[in-house]
């Protein structure tokens, strides 16, 4: 079988649902939701709530990483979506998730990367 280079979507987006931002309890639920609903292997995970707001999380899956960093502060974050098509192919999952999020922070502005890895 040959390797079949994988999705993965990186971006910023802007938002003004600083709640969202503040706490990774919301996220949680959310990001549980998508691993299951797309029938995701989730290996193992951190999250950090900092205690002036704001938190970072990495789920490591076996197909590979969904990871966000919040700012509320200024009403963003960071996060990215990678799954390998080692399978099978990721892409419409990779950004489905990816949509996902958008919708789920409802975002009014972001900047996005694509990479093929």
């Amino acid at each position: 079988m040959e390797y079949q280079p994988g999705l993965h979507l990186l971006t910023t987006l802007y938002t003004d649902k600083s709640e969202l931002l503040q706490h990774s309890a919301n996220w949680k639920n959310f990001i549980q939701e998508q691993i299951s609903k797309y029938q995701l292997t989730e290996v193992g995970q951190a999250i950090h709530d900092f205690p002036t707001g704001g938190f970072t999380a990495v789920h490591c899956l076996t197909e590979s990483h969904i990871s966000i960093h919040t700012w509320p502060e200024y009403g963003l974050c960071t996060c990215d979506v990678f799954l390998s098509n080692f399978k099978k192919n990721n892409d419409n999952t990779t950004q489905s998730i990816m949509a996902a999020i958008h919708d789920f922070f409802e975002t009014h502005r972001h900047e996005s990367h694509m990479l093929r890895r």
